[in-house]
């Protein structure tokens, strides 16, 4: 049968090279060498190629948002996504291994509700009051009593976390060889996006169904001087270490060109690298020279009007906003940051996290009814099917309600679409909206659903209290809406994106990096290694023009001065 490969002529040698070939890979992609294009290319492959097989091939991701991505790619590309999914591994995990086999676990033979970390927080606080430790949250997660009391009361209650999501997945296809063969038949590839930010757990979920079936083809893709998130358990794994836990062979291969940045800018940040890559510039610009500047003189209650004019300066030469991208390492100088900006620049558009009524969390039946309620103009067709589909799910498989095969996806979209907007109360047209979803579908909110709803209102209440938010429609709206403007972030949000003009700021030890790689003692080896990764991953988002700031006038709750990050030294002074 002849296929049209058509899309392959949009990739250079190495990324077509790799789309095509039956080897599994170990692909180090460097900043803007096309990782997510390569990845979503070798799915349209396969995709294409056994177009009338149900195999999955599957791309396992860091976050929501990337997988969304991949998936809005494929569609744009018209590739049919009948054997294609794509999603978190917590996600990965519920489809695959816990809601069809949880009969099979005794902690969740008996049922089970998902909790999210605003419940896991709440449930950690009261028992921290009841022992009477007045620790910070953080500092709660830590304390093994107090976690021990935390992870009894969820057993009492039948409830399990993320954490735990991957720990009862890793036991139930570890101890059930056929849940792994049962998996493994369903599967024709997988892709690993980030693999540098897998953790352990991760790695050995996806080896027990590998090693029961070595036909998967696999791809990992990601890159060492990018893995900043060793604080949450990321792994960077070696190509040996990989072939060691997989028990099959890899083909290296590195994608060294990079589309994004001018030389300058790639000459800058190689400097930062803990690992060599070779890395080179293909850029159409990148004989540009551009700017990269220090700046270790302004005081931080100047820094705001010294990055607008900045802002100014390049909004003066025809860059557009949504090339503009302003971070810091820690999200507590992100806010802040951008109510002073909005106000010295009211005419210009931000992209900044703000904090919405509603915060999105795929595996919450409520979240989804929220996203296809406020979505409705935007959403593309065939992902609001999507979703409305994992409702079904989430109903039949997490929670055991028996629904007529006569009700369809389509169905519950009709009752979504229908509802009345209450202009001026987002809130209450959700719960309307929720009502129509459960009355098509002729059942009722009892028992673990109800306790999960109350939860997820008992949220908005709190989050809209506590930050005093507007909570009328076109607020609901604009939460779930794609941002344009002027980008405000942290180092971690921006990772993967790419900007024209960046704006660093709070380059200060103890912020970069953190006080605990300065403090404490076992850390202290990683001080350099992980502040040079977090300058790689911020100096490489830009193409062309980078500004780093190391702000005078922050003070230590000691009353000390903070100083410039120490490994910005390569930087003091002015490359203008």
């Amino acid at each position: 049968m002849q296929h049209n490969y058509e899309f392959l002529k949009d990739l250079n040698d190495i990324q077509k090279s790799v789309c095509v070939s039956a080897d599994n890979f170990i692909l180090t992609a460097c900043p803007g060498s096309g990782k997510t294009r390569t990845i979503t290319y070798r799915i349209a492959y396969l995709a294409v190629k056994y177009n009338e097989s149900k195999k999955l091939n599957i791309a396992i991701t860091y976050t929501n948002r990337a997988a969304d991505e991949i998936e809005n790619r494929l569609l744009n590309m018209s590739i049919s996504t009948h054997n294609v999914w794509t999603g978190t591994i917590h996600q990965f995990c519920m489809k695959f291994i816990i809601r069809p086999y949880s009969m099979y676990h005794e902690k969740l033979s008996k049922g089970y509700t998902i909790i999210d970390e605003y419940v896991k927080e709440k449930y950690i606080k009261v028992i921290a009051k009841e022992l009477g430790n007045k620790s910070y949250v953080k500092e709660l997660y830590k304390n093994s009593y107090v976690m021990g009391k935390y992870y009894a009361k969820i057993e009492q209650n039948k409830e399990i976390d993320f954490d735990l999501i991957l720990q009862y997945s890793q036991e139930l296809i570890e101890e059930n060889s056929f849940i792994a063969q049962n998996v493994a038949s369903t599967i024709r590839s997988i892709h690993v996006d980030e693999y540098q930010d897998t953790n352990e757990r991760q790695y050995k979920i996806l080896a027990s169904i590998i090693n029961v079936y070595k036909d998967i083809n696999l791809l990992f893709v990601g890159d060492v001087n990018q893995a900043i998130y060793r604080n949450l358990g990321g792994v960077a794994k070696s190509a040996k270490e990989i072939r060691n836990l997989f028990h099959i062979n890899f083909t290296e291969k590195c994608l060294d060109g990079c589309y994004r940045s001018t030389q300058r800018i790639v000459d800058y940040y190689v400097n930062y690298e803990v690992a060599p890559t070779g890395v080179f510039s293909v850029s159409e610009t990148r004989d540009a020279d551009g700017i990269i500047k220090f700046d270790s003189t302004v005081h931080k209650d100047e820094l705001s009007v010294k990055i607008a004019e900045i802002v100014r300066e390049e909004l003066g030469k025809d860059i557009p906003e949504e090339e503009i991208c302003i971070v810091a390492p820690q999200w507590y100088q992100i806010y802040p940051m951008a109510n002073k900006l909005r106000k010295i620049l009211p005419d210009s558009n931000f992209d900044a996290p703000d904090i919405t009524p509603i915060k999105y969390d795929p595996l919450n039946i409520f979240c989804l009814i929220a996203k296809l309620l406020f979505t409705q103009k935007s959403g593309h067709a065939l992902l609001r099917r999507k979703v409305a589909d994992e409702i079904l799910i989430i109903l039949k498989e997490d929670y055991g309600f028996i629904i007529s095969e006569k009700v369809s996806k389509l169905e519950i979209l009709k009752a979504i679409n229908a509802t009345q907007f209450i202009i001026d109360d987002g809130v209450l047209t959700l719960k309307n909206a929720i009502s129509n979803v459960f009355e098509i579908l002729k059942i009722k909110k009892n028992g673990d659903i109800e306790k999960i709803c109350n939860q997820f209102f008992g949220k908005i209440d709190s989050r809209l209290t506590e930050h005093k938010l507007p909570y009328d429609c076109e607020a609901m709206v604009r939460s779930f809406k794609e941002k344009n403007g002027i980008v405000i972030n942290t180092i971690h949000g921006v990772k993967g994106e790419e900007y024209k003009t960046v704006i660093g700021f709070d380059l200060l030890n103890g912020h970069l990096p953190h006080w605990d790689y300065i403090m404490k003692p076992e850390l202290k080896e990683l001080k350099q290694e992980e502040t040079n990764k977090m300058l790689y991953v911020l100096c490489s988002r830009s193409k062309e023009n980078l500004y780093l700031f190391s702000e005078r006038g922050r003070i230590t709750n000691k009353g000390t001065s903070y100083r410039i990050t120490d490994e910005l030294a390569i930087c003091m002074f002015d490359y203008d």
